[in-house]
């Protein structure tokens, strides 16, 4: 009769330990070494198993892998060069002549012979011409103008005004005593100050009034029935006819005369 051999637990115990250990061993180099020897049939290790060699102390230099060598090259680190300093910006002197007119001066000369509140121009002057020698420098964009010579070319020439600036008396005259060369009926406005002179050079006051000139010459002296005496010295573009506008400092005093017909006496001269 056959019998089959009868293995003890013992010797199972003994023969799963020896498997368990190997098995065991492999697993231990595949995780730790990356590297799975082939088992003999025996269960032992046909190859060695690789040893982890320590890695040495680092040289404190900063490398790049060579291609295809596997080792390492050394990186070259240069300190940047210092920018050069910049260099001024260019400068440019020119030189150029101005010719520039002058103003004609005024003289102001007080007659008698004028009636009160005209002008009379006498002599009526010339502009003179002055000559300046610029230098101009530019640089960097920027320019800088100075004068380095004057000379003058052609002296002015004085305008003399004869004026009579006394104010014309507004009081009630003799009618019968003035010595008149027309009179007739006009239709009277009033106006005041508006900044700027007449159209004969005088600054508005009370005494002047404006006339057409076609009907009162520019000049002449009058009497205003109601104003007093006045010298046509102003003009107007409503003022056209028999019409005529009389200039009272206060605005309160154009309403007050507001408009009304009155009668005009044109006065002999002297």
């Amino acid at each position: 009769m056959y019998s089959l051999p009868i293995s003890t637990y013992t010797d199972y115990w003994r023969t799963t330990k020896l498997w368990s250990t190997y098995f065991g061993t492999a697993i231990a180099l595949v995780a730790g070494t990356g590297f799975l020897g082939t088992l003999s049939k025996a269960g032992v290790p046909a190859s060695p198993v690789p040893q982890i060699q320590p890695v040495g102390k680092g040289s404190g230099s900063v490398t790049e892998a060579e291609p295809g060598s596997g080792r390492l090259n050394r990186l070259t680190l240069q300190r940047a060069a210092p920018p050069a300093p910049a260099e001024p910006a260019p400068t440019f002197v020119a030189y150029r002549t101005q010719e520039i007119p002058v103003p004609v001066p005024v003289e102001y000369r007080e007659t008698a012979a004028l009636p009160p509140g005209m002008r009379e121009v006498l002599a009526e002057g010339s502009q003179g011409m002055e000559r300046r020698v610029l230098k101009v420098v530019r640089t960097a964009g920027r320019v800088r103008q100075t004068v380095v010579e004057e000379s003058m070319l052609t002296q002015p020439r004085k305008r003399v005004i004869l004026q009579n600036s006394k104010t014309v008396p507004g009081e009630p005259a003799d009618v019968a005593r003035l010595r008149v060369t027309r009179a007739f009926t006009v239709e009277a406005t009033a106006y005041t100050y508006t900044g700027n002179p007449t159209a004969s050079g005088v600054y508005p006051h009370r005494g002047l009034i404006a006339v057409d000139p076609r009907v009162i010459p520019m000049g002449s002296r009058v009497y205003v029935e109601g104003y007093g005496y006045a010298v046509a010295a102003d003009t107007g573009g409503a003022i056209l006819g028999k019409r005529i506008d009389l200039f009272f400092p206060s605005e309160q005093e154009c309403i007050d005369w507001g408009r009304r017909p009155i009668k005009i006496y044109l006065l002999k001269a002297g």
